[in-house]
């Protein structure tokens, strides 16, 4: 689903790179964990890995394309289809109710669109669903999301994060408002719902207590192989 081969990046001001990664595959399906300290480039590949970074050397190549070749215009389309993003902050939109929130994420992919009308369902439909499965009742759905939890915004930004069923789901320190009983269970909550769709996910966090929930861990201090990046 994702494979990663001679990867470096280096910001404009520094000497040396801050990611250089020989190699890293993750397969369909497959949950991991990537923990590193802060500074340690964590952001910096994610954005790279959605294209919102150029690839200055090596490939990403996701879902069988070469993302990384794919110009700032391919790459925004192609992020749109293909990637799910659960981001720290949520970026909901606090005027509008979850199911519209969450129907936001079709709004930009007509192939996203079109695998949810291709079985008889509308957008509303599908959020509808995906909400009630990630635990946000009925009445809750209609609700502004500036009046919900936190746990609540973290569950409608995953339900936005699958609507149209991307191929791979990348969650950005999602969990670290919550306490440990709420993280625990919204991870499992997650890894129910990418089983439903055979989505790959790519958690990020520091966190490294919620490493054993995932099948693999994984170290971008370790990866990163001779990386300048601070502590």
């Amino acid at each position: 689903m994702l494979t990663i081969t001679h990867l470096q990046f280096t910001w404009p001001t520094a000497s040396k790179p801050v990611l250089n990664i020989p190699m890293l595959n993750i397969a369909r399906g497959e949950h991991v964990f990537l923990h590193g300290p802060s500074g340690s480039g964590k952001s910096t590949l994610l954005g790279l890995i959605a294209g919102t970074l150029d690839c200055q050397q090596g490939m990403i190549e996701i879902a069988g394309t070469k993302a990384s070749t794919l110009s700032r215009s391919q790459r925004d389309k192609f992020r749109a289809d293909h990637i799910g993003t659960i981001f720290q902050s949520f970026n909901l939109l606090p005027y509008l109710s979850p199911i519209e929130n969450v129907t936001l994420g079709c709004e930009f992919s007509k192939k996203r669109k079109q695998s949810i009308t291709s079985q008889s369902k509308t957008l509303e439909q599908e959020a509808k669903l995906l909400l009630t499965e990630l635990g946000i009742d009925e009445h809750t759905q209609q609700r502004s999301v500036a009046e919900l939890s936190i746990g609540q915004q973290q569950r409608v930004a995953a339900a936005r994060a699958f609507i149209g069923r991307p191929e791979i789901i990348i969650a950005d320190e999602p969990t670290s408002a919550l306490d440990a009983d709420s993280r625990d269970g919204f991870i499992k909550l997650l890894f129910n719902q990418a089983a439903v769709y055979s989505a790959s996910i790519l958690f990020v966090s520091h966190d490294k207590s919620l490493a054993p929930l995932f099948n693999r861990q994984l170290s971008l201090s370790e990866l990163n192989q001779g990386a300048q990046y601070a502590n």
